[in-house]
């Protein structure tokens, strides 16, 4: 069967119609302050975490695959030898597979912090294909896969079909991971270490590049040039896990991918079940960040109920937009 050149990987460039801004990480993620692509949502079951300490899940890419495969196609898969050969590809819950024509097989689970991005080559008969990438937050493994066809609004169809795959189950495999709960503003009665609390809810951690953990998250509002993100086991916010300074320097950005929930402060990792929930954390970090850059004083109880207030609204809204869930368990593996 015929295969494709391709010289240069770094020829590959992403499409022109996602947003793209200053980038770090792999060159994945964009800053907050610039603007979000729309969210398409899907929701997937509620799980409950074990009532001691924390879940943390494997998020591997060599776990296996679940149950049958949901799509399977013909695609074109870029080589060791930097040339597009013919696969074919099946689509599972939790991650894919495809076969070559020799015969090896090669399998990739997903985890909530894999991405899916269109991408395209600039030269050659590779930039006759319509391309993607999928890649974990860090910017290797990477696996490039395209579409060809003589029609080039059926190729471009049929990608988006294949990425939209992939997208929807990263975010069911995200939305499985986290419990049923709803952001909260409110500070828990009787902890006064929550008093200053902006916004909290359950987030995706990445302990480690395989490792993840599902923590209870509380943006709390600044006091004495720094804000606070802690996390702890669960909502009743008794055992703290760990927390992170936010200061006038601090990164928070967002990952640039179809569909991604996912955000970055300094080192840190999280994902929220929807990419319209990481634009609410997103903005609620970015106006804390913009107090503690104009050195604005501490808030008062006055300024904590009025920012609440605000950040309740958008709760509201988000609320307005959310769907049954539609699994009861995760598909990756306790650890």
């Amino acid at each position: 069967m015929s295969t494709f050149s391709l010289p240069l990987l770094r020829a590959c460039i992403c499409d022109a119609d996602e947003e793209v801004g200053p980038r770090k990480a792999g060159n994945n993620v964009k800053f907050v302050g610039q603007s979000f692509d729309a969210p398409f949502e899907i929701r997937v079951p509620a799980y409950v975490p074990k009532a001691r300490g924390f879940m943390t899940y494997s998020s591997s890419p060599d776990q296996p695959l679940l149950g049958v495969p949901i799509r399977e196609g013909s695609l074109w898969h870029l080589s060791a030898q930097d040339r597009f050969e013919p696969v074919t590809f099946s689509l599972y819950v939790n991650g894919f597979a495809f076969n070559m024509h020799d015969g090896t097989e090669a399998s990739v689970s997903l985890s909530p912090f894999s991405l899916v991005r269109n991408c395209r080559f600039q030269s050659g008969e590779c930039a006759k294909l319509k391309s993607f990438k999928v890649s974990l937050l860090d910017c290797d493994p990477c696996c490039y896969f395209a579409v060809r066809s003589n029609c080039e609004r059926e190729a471009d169809e049929e990608r988006s079909d294949w990425v939209l795959g992939l997208s929807h189950m990263i975010l069911l495999i995200t939305d499985s991971l986290l419990p049923s709960f709803q952001i909260t503003c409110d500070p828990v009665p009787g902890a006064p270490h929550t008093y200053r609390r902006l916004m909290a809810g359950y987030l995706i951690h990445r302990d480690t590049s395989s490792v993840v953990s599902v923590l209870f998250c509380e943006l709390q509002a600044h006091c004495d040039g720094a804000a606070r993100v802690v996390m702890y086991e669960d909502q009743s916010c008794d055992s703290k896990v760990s927390e992170v300074s936010i200061t006038e320097s601090s990164m928070c950005c967002d990952v640039v991918g179809i569909n991604c929930s996912c955000f970055i402060i300094d080192t840190h990792h999280f994902a929220t079940q929807t990419p319209s929930e990481r634009k609410l954390w997103l903005r609620a970090l970015s106006n804390v960040k913009v107090k503690i850059q104009n050195k604005a004083p501490d808030p008062s109880d006055e300024d904590l109920d009025h920012y609440r207030m605000s950040i309740r609204e958008h709760i509201e809204a988000l609320r307005a937009t959310l769907e049954p869930r539609i699994v009861n368990s995760p598909p990756t593996h306790p650890t």
